[in-house]
């Protein structure tokens, strides 16, 4: 909050104010639970990576509510490789009419792999896949017959795919050459397609990371992380 007076201070001259206005949560049409978890760290990245695969499925029978799930991966094979071991722990078809549903859309598909999983409740979603496979995945999602959908993060800036449950599976993505961190502008866009406001009056955000970044995250869905121009590193280039 202190942030948001000194750039309305600043904005202000000595005859007119600008103006504040506050919006919290309280205006969000679903409300959102923001939930930070954080892990050991490995070594490797990779590893790291791999090992938070073995948590979702206890994440989601924690948080999902028997509701649709999105998760997202920062990578393809990431995707892929979260998606079957999810098949293999957890049971997310539960009626035999779905599970009929679900057989009979899997047919359509042109992927090997997600015409296994889908019926078995769990699908990934990335740009390698044929155009034809993504809208049908994107289909059966939006209307609630697929219960897990595990995509990679840019699924958060280009398809309207709200959900129940959002969870970040990993805070790093692989950029060039190395892993890094998200910026805060794509973790906070994952976390909004939690919430789908003609089914659902609460929502849940989960985050995974490292314990060494638990805090970093936590400041950030808690709105207590302070905003600092950065205007003075580029001053010339706006002189």
């Amino acid at each position: 909050f202190s942030s948001m007076v000194e750039v309305a201070t600043w904005l202000s001259s000595p005859d007119l104010s600008a103006a504040l206005h506050s919006l919290s949560e309280e205006h969000r049409p679903v409300r959102l639970r923001k939930v930070v978890l954080s892990f050991p760290s490995s070594k490797s990245s990779f590893k790291f990576d791999m090992s938070l695969n073995y948590k979702l499925c206890h994440i989601i029978s924690t948080y999902a509510e028997d509701k649709p799930a999105l998760v997202f991966c920062s990578t393809r094979k990431g995707t892929q490789q979260a998606a079957g071991i999810l098949v293999k722990e957890a049971r997310f078809v539960l009626t035999s009419q779905h599970r009929q549903r679900l057989q009979h859309t899997s047919h359509s598909f042109k992927d090997a792999k997600l015409r296994d999983f889908v019926v078995c409740g769990v699908a990934f979603h990335h740009a390698g896949l044929d155009a034809s496979d993504r809208s049908a995945l994107e289909a059966l999602f939006a209307h609630g017959d697929l219960p897990v959908l595990i995509a990679t993060s840019t699924l958060a800036m280009g398809v309207n795919l709200p959900a129940h449950l959002v969870v970040i599976k990993s805070t790093q993505q692989y950029a060039s050459g190395g892993f890094q961190e998200y910026s805060e502008s794509q973790v906070v866009q994952m976390i909004g397609r939690a919430g789908r406001p003609q089914f659902d009056t609460t929502a849940t955000a989960v985050i995974m990371t490292r314990h060494e970044t638990r805090h970093k995250y936590e400041m950030l869905v808690g709105g207590t992380q302070l905003i600092e121009s950065s205007l003075h590193h580029n001053m010339v280039e706006h002189i």
